[in-house]
C-alpha cells in the first residue's frame, strides 16, 4: 500500500513538472513570436507551397496588407509584375540551396512603389521546409545610386564633347578618357586606353618629372599642377602636350583628373624662334668676344690679364643661356660682380637680381626667408611676406656662400628648380617661380658632396657652368688698372691723386690675401689717412704685423699711371725672357699668354 502511494505521488510530480515545462515553452514561443512580429522591415515565413505562416506588424503597416489578405492572395500579390520572375527564382533558390536574395519593387495597397532588398533562408522543422524572409527598404540607397548614375552620365556627356582631352588617372593608370584625349595619344576610341599606364605615353626625358607630378597631386602635396612635356603619339611620334593635373577623390581614393591639349605646332615655332634667338646671341657673343680681346674692363670688372680674359669669355657665354652658374673664388675676388654682369647681359636683365648671403641667415628663419610665409603662420606673422623665390620670379637668384645652405633647404630648392614648386610657411598650396640660379662659394662643393655635407643632386643641378675667379696674387699685372679705378672712385675732388713708383711696387709685391676687396680698402684708407696700411708684410725682410708706407707724394705733380704700368710690364717680361734664355714659347707659357701676344709685346716695348 505504501509503495502504491509513493508511485502515485511521483506520477503527480512528473505531471506537474511536464505541465510547468509546457507552460514555459509556450511562454517562450509567445515571446519570440511577439519579438519577430515587432521586427523592422518586412518579415514573413512561408512553406514550400507558399502558404503564409507569419507576417509581421511592420509588413502590415508598410504594405497595407494584413496576414489574412496575404494568406488569401499569396505572397506574390505585393510585387510589381516585372519583378515576379526574379522573386520566384530567388524563392526556389532559397529552398534548394539554403538561401537567396533579390531586389524588387513592391506596390502597397495604396499604390505606392517602394524598392526592397529581400533575403531568405530555408529551414526544416519537423520535416517540413520553411522559408524565413526579411525585406529591407532601399529607397534612399536607390536614390543615391540614381543620382550618382545621372551625375556620371552628365559628366561623361560633358567630357566627351569637350575640345580638351580629359582623363582620370589612378596611380598613373587610365580609368577614363574622352575622345579628345584618346586622339592626342593616337587612339580612335577612348576604350582602347582604359587600364593603360599613362607613363608608357610619356617621353623618357620627362618620365621622372611626370611621375613626380602625379605622385605630388595624388598625395595631396599639390591640389593642382601645370605641365608642358613631350608625349608619344601612337607610342612613337613625339608631340608636345600641355595641361593640368587636379586632385580629386574617386570612389573614396585620391586620383588625378587631367586635362590636356596638343601644342606641338605652337611649341615647335617657339623652339625655332628660341634657336634663332640663341644663334643671334651666339653671333653677338662672338662679335663682342673679338672686340673685348685685350680690353681691361667688362661692366664693373677690371682686368686685362689672360686669366681675366678667360673669365670674360665665360661671362659672355653664360649670359647667352638660362643655365645655372656656379662661381668659385676666394673671398674678395668679385664673385657678386661676375653674377651681376651675367644677369645684366642676359635676357633676364629687365627682371630682378636678388642677392642672398646664405651664411648670414639664421637657421630658424631660412625657410621663411626663401619661400615666404602666410599671415598667422607663427607669432609675429601679421601679414603675408614674399620670399626670395617670389622676388626673383623671371630674374636671377644669386646664392652667395651656397655651401652654407642646409640639406633640408637644398632639397626644397631642388624641387623648386625642377618645377615642383614650393610652399610658403603656413600655406597648403604650391607656388611656382621662374628663376635662374647663380651660386658662389669659396669651398670645394664636390668634395663636400662626396663627404655627405652637400646634396649631390643639388650640386649637379647648379653646377652647369662653372666659373673660377683667379686670386689677385695670380694676376698682378691688373693691379695698376685696379689702383687707377679705385683712386678715381674714391677721390672727392676732380684731381685724381698720384702714386709714386715705390708705392706701386709695394702694391705689386704684396700677396693680397683679401684680394680685390682688400686692395679697395687699402686705397680708401690711403685717401683718408695718407698712408698705405698692409695687414701682412710685403716680403720676409720686412718685420712687424703690418707695413705702413707714408705718402711722400707731391699732390701738385702729375703721375702717369700708364707709363708706370708699361715700365712694370717691360721689367716683368725682361726678367722672364732672361730666365728662359729668350725662349719665347717657354716665356709665354710662364707669363700665361700666347706666344703671338708675347712677340707683339716685345716689339711694342722695344725689347728686341
Amino acid at each position: 500500500m505504501k509503495h502504491v502511494m509513493e508511485d502515485e505521488i511521483q506520477s503527480v510530480d512528473k505531471l506537474q513538472n511536464f505541465s510547468e515545462k509546457q507552460i514555459d515553452f509556450q511562454q517562450r514561443n509567445t515571446f519570440f513570436e511577439m519579438l519577430i512580429k515587432s521586427l523592422p522591415g518586412i518579415f514573413y515565413v512561408i512553406d514550400d507551397h507558399l502558404n503564409l505562416y507569419m507576417w509581421n506588424k511592420n509588413a502590415e503597416s508598410v504594405t497595407g496588407y494584413t496576414y489574412d489578405d496575404i494568406s488569401k492572395t499569396g505572397i506574390y500579390e505585393i510585387f510589381e509584375p516585372e519583378y515576379l520572375q526574379l522573386v520566384k527564382e530567388a524563392i526556389e533558390k532559397a529552398f534548394s540551396h539554403g538561401e537567396g536574395s533579390v531586389e524588387a519593387v513592391i506596390r502597397t495597397k495604396e499604390g505606392c512603389l517602394i524598392p526592397y532588398l529581400f533575403t531568405g533562408v530555408s529551414a526544416g522543422i519537423e520535416n517540413v521546409p520553411y522559408l524565413l524572409g526579411i525585406g529591407i527598404d532601399i529607397s534612399k540607397r536607390k536614390q543615391a545610386e540614381d543620382g550618382l548614375r545621372e551625375s556620371e552620365t552628365l559628366y561623361r556627356i560633358f567630357a566627351q564633347w569637350m575640345t580638351e582631352g580629359v582623363a582620370l588617372l589612378f596611380s598613373s593608370q587610365i580609368l577614363f578618357t574622352n575622345k579628345a584625349f584618346s586622339l592626342i595619344l593616337g587612339c580612335e576610341e577612348p576604350n582602347q586606353l582604359l587600364g593603360e599606364d599613362i607613363m608608357s605615353y610619356i617621353h623618357k626625358d620627362f618620365e621622372i618629372y611626370f611621375k613626380e607630378l602625379i605622385s605630388s597631386v595624388e598625395e595631396g602635396q599639390s591640389r593642382e599642377r601645370y605641365f608642358q612635356a613631350r608625349w608619344l603619339k601612337g607610342l612613337k611620334e613625339e608631340i608636345w602636350v600641355e595641361g593640368r593635373g587636379v586632385f580629386i577623390r574617386w570612389k573614396g581614393k585620391p586620383a588625378v583628373l587631367m586635362t590636356s591639349r596638343d601644342i606641338t605646332e605652337a611649341k615647335l615655332k617657339e623652339i625655332s624662334m628660341q634657336e634663332e634667338a640663341a644663334h643671334l646671341r651666339r653671333e653677338n657673343i662672338t662679335l663682342r668676344s673679338s672686340i673685348i680681346k685685350d680690353r681691361y674692363r667688362l661692366g664693373n670688372i677690371i682686368g686685362k690679364s689672360h686669366s681675366m680674359q678667360e673669365v670674360y669669355e665665360l661671362i659672355l657665354n653664360s649670359s647667352a643661356t638660362n643655365a645655372n652658374v656656379i662661381i668659385y673664388g676666394e673671398s674678395g675676388t668679385g664673385k657678386e660682380l661676375v653674377a651681376q654682369a651675367i644677369h645684366e647681359m642676359s635676357s633676364r636683365s629687365s627682371k630682378p637680381f636678388v642677392a642672398v648671403n646664405c651664411a648670414a641667415i639664421p637657421e630658424n628663419l631660412i625657410e621663411s626667408e626663401f619661400f615666404g610665409y602666410k599671415k598667422g603662420a607663427f607669432t609675429g606673422a601679421v601679414n603675408d611676406k614674399p620670399g626670395y623665390l617670389d622676388m626673383a620670379d623671371g630674374g636671377t637668384l644669386f646664392l652667395d656662400e651656397v655651401g652654407e645652405v642646409g640639406m633640408n633647404i637644398q632639397a626644397k630648392l631642388l624641387r623648386a628648380i625642377e618645377g615642383g614648386g614650393y610652399s610658403p610657411v603656413g600655406a597648403n598650396c604650391a607656388k611656382f617661380s621662374d628663376f635662374r640660379i647663380i651660386a658662389a662659394t669659396n669651398k670645394n662643393l664636390l668634395d663636400r658632396s662626396k663627404r655627405g655635407l652637400f646634396r649631390e643632386d643639388f650640386f649637379y643641378r647648379i653646377h652647369i657652368i662653372p666659373i673660377t675667379l683667379p686670386p689677385l696674387r695670380n694676376r698682378k699685372e691688373d693691379i695698376p688698372l685696379l689702383l687707377e679705378r679705385f683712386l678715381r672712385m674714391y677721390s672727392s675732388g676732380k684731381m685724381i691723386p698720384s702714386l709714386p713708383g715705390h708705392m706701386i711696387d709695394a702694391f705689386i709685391n704684396y700677396d693680397w690675401p683679401g684680394n680685390v676687396r682688400e686692395l679697395q680698402n687699402v686705397v680708401q684708407r690711403y685717401l683718408s689717412v695718407g698712408t698705405i696700411d698692409f695687414f701682412t708684410p710685403t716680403d720676409t725682410k720686412q718685420a712687424g704685423p703690418h707695413t705702413l708706407i707714408p705718402a711722400q707724394v707731391d699732390q701738385s705733380s702729375t703721375f702717369d699711371l700708364q707709363e708706370h704700368t708699361g715700365n712694370l710690364e717691360k721689367t716683368i717680361i725682361m726678367e722672364v725672357l732672361k730666365k728662359h734664355h729668350w725662349n719665347k714659347s717657354k716665356s709665354a707659357q710662364a707669363l700665361n699668354i700666347s706666344r703671338k701676344t708675347l712677340s707683339r709685346k716685345i716689339k711694342r716695348l722695344g725689347l728686341l
